[in-house]
């Protein structure tokens, strides 16, 4: 279970406005899936081993499959066979993108947009279609949209007022500078392999490197590195035999480029999956109040926990992505959270619906197959 909290045997009523999300939870999960309640749910897509094989795949999406046979215990033509049947069928996907604070002006944003009912599937696919954006949610405990946005200071009011307030449907919005950054989706530990086992596919990553300070030096990506990443956006665990002859240069100048850019944070590879077919229907956006923006506690703890996904900051206030098993996990991840000295006050709203994920854009509930874009 989660560090700092244990469930309860006679659990409370969940509160009435995280009930209101159970629909939402049920209508996100394959259709073998949808008997759910707080006690739990049934997994009938993926069994244990797939969902190992996944949970690997978060951890290091180019993982090799022998290294992952290794660290499960399984024979590597199990776990290579497995492991392209899930990637071939979508419910995994490897991918690329370049981190923008890393290479630009550009800045992380988290930007809540309040939208008329009717009209907020528009808003947020709209949001989701802009390249600004490396995610895009609409929530369930009000009529709203919440987005990761990418932009640098002098693009805010063209951004804001001169593009997203002509959307048909917008009322009001909400931009938070997200200064600092515990958690990426790339460092998401689900309950599901053993710390040691994440720790040999691939050491924790450092949040902090998905927003760099403003005063960190700019590295424009050259021709070759920026070819790298978009042959890693198409298939992110393309061998370095293979994207060594599509960029005419040795194995040995792919393997340094590509190691540099990752350990530097300028280039995120990560596995896209939805939390629901590994046991984790119940995704949720967390908000705190910290009594000392200085002192970490909170924000440290948040993201060290296996339901974290990813976890940002803005002086006092902590927000967070999580993913449980069932209602009453998040109830007891809230209430473990409030009783923390260091916490004043925490809020959370369900996920309705997905619009992207770590740049993929996301379409009736599914993920665009790379090079699939109907945007327009």
């Amino acid at each position: 279970m989660y560090a700092g909290w244990r469930p309860s045997r006679h659990p409370a009523p969940f509160p009435e406005c995280m009930r209101d999300g159970l629909r939402a939870v049920q209508s996100r999960l394959p259709r073998g899936q949808r008997d759910f309640s707080e006690r739990g749910c049934g997994m009938d897509q993926l069994d244990g081993l797939d969902r190992q094989i996944v949970a690997a795949l978060v951890r290091n999406g180019r993982a090799p499959w022998r290294v992952i046979a290794e660290v499960l215990g399984q024979q590597e033509r199990t776990v290579a066979r497995r492991g392209n049947k899930l990637l071939e069928s979508g419910v995994v996907r490897t991918n690329s993108f370049i981190n923008p604070a890393s290479v630009g002006p550009r800045a992380g944003f988290l930007l809540r947009v309040t939208a008329a009912p009717r009209e907020l599937r528009s808003v947020c696919s709209w949001l989701a279609d802009q390249n600004e954006t490396s995610w895009v949610s609409a929530l369930a405990g009000a009529s709203e949209s919440v987005a990761e946005v990418f932009l640098s200071t002098d693009e805010l009011g063209g951004f804001l007022y001169g593009r997203l307030a002509e959307v048909e449907g917008v009322q009001s919005f909400e931009m938070t500078p997200l200064l600092e950054y515990f958690r990426t989706p790339s460092g998401w530990t689900p309950d599901i392999l053993g710390n040691e086992q994440y720790a040999v596919l691939h050491p924790d990553e450092d949040g902090r490197l998905a927003g760099l300070p403003s005063s960190s030096p700019l590295a424009p990506l050259d021709e070759t590195n920026a070819m790298l990443a978009e042959l890693l956006h198409r298939n992110g665990r393309a061998t370095v035999d293979e994207l060594a002859g599509e960029l005419s240069v040795s194995k040995a100048t792919v393997s340094r480029r590509l190691e540099a850019m990752i350990n530097a944070g300028v280039l995120f590879i990560r596995a896209v999956v939805d939390p629901a077919v590994l046991g984790f229907p119940v995704e949720a956006l967390l908000t705190l109040t910290r009594t000392h923006a200085q002192v970490p506690g909170v924000s440290e703890h948040l993201a060290s926990l296996p339901v974290t996904r990813w976890a940002a900051a803005s002086g006092e206030k902590v927000v967070a992505q999580v993913a449980t098993s069932t209602l009453a996990d998040l109830r007891l991840l809230l209430a473990g959270l409030l009783d923390r000295d260091d916490v004043l006050s925490v809020s959370g709203s369900i996920y309705a619906e997905i619009f992207k994920r770590s740049t993929v854009r996301y379409r009736d509930g599914l993920p665009e197959k790379p090079g699939d874009s109907t945007a327009g």
